[in-house]
């Protein structure tokens, strides 16, 4: 017991830390407690202090904040109560760039309606806090658009195709263009979506099968960044086809694939492969031809009925009639008459009744049949539906301005939608003296359709695919290369503008509006590489490829890079592209080509770069830090006196880059303290500059730290943050990684439930993989990391049985050692943890072979061959030297040495069963406390580096 703080009294230390830090945990839990009984007692004045206390300490935590604001409620002080909300959610905007929880603004609607929430107790909400970002896995639905409207007249379709998806692998639905397959696909998801995740994927900006993967990944957030314990992220180059297989291998899902037809063999193909690969998925195609697969159900699309008053044609004429026109005249024979002239189809349909704003509907069918008569005596070789369409579309187009039929021929060009800004730059020319007008008058004419999504500002406008054919077809030479030189300018342009944001604090944006405009980015740098347009290839590139790397789609960056070095860049200056984007672009290059294994393209990448930095003087210090970073040698030879320089630099973003290169270095090194210290520094920095991406990274490692260093509720608040971070960036797939390691990190500081409530949100996947197989390594760590989790969930409730089974499976997916050497330094902490595990349950014999494996195994991994990791080894160190104690295999005295030199070389203890002071504790009871003792006091006087060589040393002669 202690009066005052305790281990104020001791020396400072390690000892001293620890028991602060227990005694803070220790305090901190009595205090949730105190909270819960005061709160459901309804004495909200005495729980005031407790609650502010806790907000406090936490000014990112909606839950203590939640918890606040109920108190203040209670407490009758409702003011207050929305001046906690205020401040929380302008610190989450400044810090995080994200909003405050629905909870969170429920509970703040709710004050200041005047009404009372029942507050639950302090246990209550941290567990409602903790299952809503339990429930944030990937969203439920990708790429689904809102209704604009009612959609009239599929109720019996969307019923028939349901049954059809419940019996069939892939379904297609059949029709020409027109007939409302995008719309159906669209309400169909939405359905689905109530009881399993849906991603639709448009593929008609698509112009060539080879993108067909990408694209899909794309839209589902697929990344190949390992954000795995022990380094800041490491990225591999994975197979794109693999990694989509693992991912939709996962758990249930609708995979929707919008307008197939000019890509239906590849379509087929990829098809094909994803649902023999993953049991869960399901897929639904729109096309105007089947993929002829033996998985394939087809469901041709009908027309909409025409018949009795209230048929779905005569209806979806009506609506959209007397939208434009409220007091048109309908009369119900005409209508019908006309429904049928248009075949039932819902766009002609539409397309038609656009015209009711100045005709009647007698006029309109007395122009249609006009037409039609024109029509038929043309192109008889098109099916009648196609010609019914293209004739509707036409007339369409004979009623436009002149201006809005120059803006239709011009913005067509745009595969993924644009927004006014973008149809300024490009159309706004020639007969164009205001594109606004135009795109009014296209809106009118139901030519565009317009969204408008809550995180960025502004409209976005779309072209449905048919239209935007008929606009091709439209242009001519001379206008269609005005275009394209105007929509390369454009291109150029947003690049620039989007990577001065992502370098100026403006990174959620930036992020959000590089990915809404991904689809024209890609489509304009495969133009300008086509045509050699180097100044276009080197200012997007850099934008899109940026985005490939921090989504993890590191194979897309390795496609093009041969293609970026083809290019000569030699000739350039500041106006033509800056230093900053030239130096990014030969960065990506150089990094993806060493991961990839490509050293002729890293030496002319570096050359290059080498070059780049003596010659230009326009590139900022952060973009010369990266860049000097990838031309140190790969002996290392003068990399600690740079960063030593470096992280006294006056610019901040490359004492920012260097901090957190050398953080990464120290903790390899087994500097956890030097680690933490440039950890933090480069924190405050990312917070000072509002880094985004740079926060998420730098919380990512100190929530690592500290969960090695057996502080898990330390790196509790870290690794939420991060994920949090990752999330509000539309980095789906790193957050959920970064969740995974929060599982172990709340299991080891006791909050057993919270850990529960994370796991059963990743459960889904989990058993998902588990089922089907994921063999990427990508997926192979998530899943190893889940297993493992889910082993400590296990063990931490008393069930041992299938907490140790679980963990060998945990070993299973992390390769159980076969892999090719050097491994990665992962799956040797995972299987550190099996080990430990079975040693602390004294069940070690099922895992003998495997302790065996490891102790042969490990120099080759840790030693000059492989990764030389310190703390990875001290992990290995403390697995082995335990089992060996607790067996009595070999020699004792050598595995006490190597239980003792872990605790130099701070071995990991990322999961509960690795931490050094549970296996110490076992070897005091199988030695004696005073052998112990004299092993660590031995093993204090051997440098880190010294005890990393003597466990090598050690393993050798064990393994010999």
């Amino acid at each position: 017991m202690w009066r005052g703080e305790p281990g104020a009294d001791m020396p400072d230390g390690d000892l001293a830390d620890d028991l602060a830090n227990e005694a803070a945990a220790h305090r901190s839990a009595l205090d949730a407690v105190e909270l819960a009984a005061l709160v459901a007692a309804g004495r909200f004045h005495d729980a005031l202090p407790i609650a502010r206390a806790a907000a406090g300490a936490s000014p990112l935590d909606e839950g203590a904040h939640a918890l606040l604001m109920e108190c203040l409620l209670g407490a009758g002080r409702p003011n207050e109560a929305l001046e906690v909300f205020a401040g929380l959610r302008g610190r989450l905007a400044d810090r995080l760039g994200v909003d405050p929880s629905a909870r969170l603004v429920d509970l703040n609607a709710t004050i200041l309606r005047g009404g009372h929430e029942a507050a639950g107790t302090a246990a209550e909400a941290e567990s409602a806090a903790g299952a809503e970002d339990a429930t944030r896995l990937l969203p439920n639905r990708i790429g689904l658009r809102a209704a604009p409207n009612p959609l009239l007249g599929r109720t019996a379709d969307l019923a028939a195709l349901e049954l059809l998806l419940a019996s069939s692998r892939v379904v297609t639905v059949l029709g020409p263009g027109g007939t409302g397959k995008t719309r159906v696909a669209h309400a169909l998801g939405d359905e689905v979506s109530a009881r399993m995740p849906v991603a639709l994927v448009e593929l008609a900006p698509l112009r060539s099968g080879e993108d067909l993967i990408a694209a899909i990944s794309s839209t589902l957030g697929l990344s190949e960044n390992d954000l795995t314990p022990g380094g800041l992220t490491r990225a591999r180059i994975h197979d794109a086809r693999q990694r989509l297989r693992d991912a939709l291998s996962a758990r249930p899902m609708l995979l929707i694939l919008d307008n197939c037809e000019h890509l239906i063999d590849d379509v087929a193909d990829v098809v094909s492969d994803l649902v023999f690969a993953s049991p869960h998925l399901t897929v639904l195609a729109t096309s105007r031809a089947p993929m002829a697969i033996t998985a394939e159900s087809v469901y041709p699309l009908p027309p909409l009925a025409i018949g009795d008053d209230g048929s779905p044609a005569i209806e979806l004429f009506r609506a959209r009639a007397l939208a434009v026109r409220p007091s048109v005249r309908l009369d119900r024979g005409e209508v019908e008459r006309l429904c049928r002239t248009l075949d039932g189809l819902p766009l002609a349909i539409e397309l038609a009744a656009a015209r009711a704003r100045t005709m009647s509907v007698e006029e309109i069918n007395a122009r249609l049949v006009d037409r039609f008569a024109l029509l038929r005596s043309g192109d008889r070789t098109s099916p009648e539906r196609h010609r019914t369409l293209h004739a509707v579309i036409e007339w369409s187009w004979n009623l436009l301005e002149d201006p809005e039929r120059a803006a239709l021929r011009r913005l067509c060009r745009f595969p993924g939608g644009f927004t006014a800004g973008a149809a300024e730059a490009v159309a706004q020319w020639g007969e164009i003296g205001e594109v606004a007008d135009a795109l009014e008058g296209l809106v009118n004419q139901s030519m565009l359709s317009v969204t408008e999504n809550p995180e960025m500002p502004g409209l976005r406008y779309y072209m449905l695919e048919t239209v935007r054919e008929f606009g091709e077809e439209q242009s001519d030479a001379d206008e269609a290369a005005e275009v394209l030189v105007r929509t390369v300018d454009w291109a150029e342009r947003f690049s620039r503008e989007a990577f001065d944001d992502f370098m100026s604090g403006r990174q959620i944006v930036a992020a959000h509006r590089v990915e809404a405009e991904h689809d024209n980015l890609l489509a304009v740098l495969r133009y300008a590489h086509s045509k050699q347009l180097a100044r276009a290839v080197f200012t997007i590139f850099p934008v899109i490829g940026g985005m490939w790397s921090m989504r993890g789609a590191h194979s897309e960056v390795f496609t093009w890079v041969p293609r970026l070095l083809e290019l000569d860049t030699s000739g350039f200056d500041p106006e033509d592209v800056p230093g900053d984007l030239l130096a990014s672009a030969y960065v990506l290059a150089a990094s993806h080509m060493a991961m990839g294994g490509k050293p002729r393209a890293v030496a002319i990448a570096r050359t290059r770069l080498r070059r780049l930095l003596a010659t230009r003087t326009d590139i900022s210090e952060s973009s010369r830090m990266y860049a000097r970073l990838l031309l140190v040698p790969g002996s290392g030879r003068g990399l600690a006196r740079m960063l030593a320089k470096a992280v006294r630099s006056a610019d901040p973003g490359a004492r920012s880059s260097a901090l957190v290169a050398r953080a990464n270095l120290r903790e390899n090194n087994g500097d956890l303290f030097g680690s933490e210290s440039d950890a933090r520094r480069a924190l405050v920095l990312a917070e000072e500059s509002n880094d985004s991406w740079g926060l998420a990274m730098v919380c990512q490692h100190l929530g690592s730290l500290y969960a090695q260093s057996a502080s898990y509720g330390r790196a509790i608040g870290y690794y939420r943050r991060s994920a949090e971070i990752l999330w509000a960036m539309h980095l789906y797939d790193e957050s959920l990684q970064v969740r995974g390691f929060l599982v172990a990190a709340l299991i080891g500081a006791g909050r057993i439930a919270d850990a529960r409530a994370e796991l059963a949100a990743l459960a889904p996947v989990h058993s998902g993989a588990a089922s089907s197989g994921a063999s990427s390594d990508h997926d192979l760590h998530n899943q190893a990391a889940l297993s493992a989790s889910t082993a400590e969930a296990d063990l931490a409730v008393g069930a041992v049985d299938r907490g140790l089974a679980e963990y060998r499976r945990a070993a299973g997916y992390a390769g159980d050692l076969d892999g090719d050497l050097p491994a990665d330094p992962f799956e040797l902490m995972v299987v550190s943890g099996v080990v430990d595990a079975h040693v602390l349950a004294g069940r070690p014999e099922p895992i003998a072979e495997l302790a065996l494996r490891l102790e042969a195994g490990a120099v080759a991994r840790l030693g000059s061959r492989g990764y030389p990791d310190l703390p990875q080894t001290g992990a290995v160190a403390c697995a082995v030297g335990s089992f060996h104690i607790a067996t009595g295999r070999g020699a004792a005295d050598r595995a006490l040495r190597l239980l003792a030199l872990a605790t130099r070389v701070r071995a990991r203890q990322d999961y509960p069963s690795m931490r050094l002071d549970r296996h110490l504790d076992a070897a005091r009871t199988v030695l004696g406390d005073d052998v112990v003792a004299a092993a660590l006091e031995s093993a204090q006087g051997a440098s880190r580096a010294a005890a990393r060589l003597e466990i090598l040393d050690l393993l050798v002669a064990g393994s010999s």
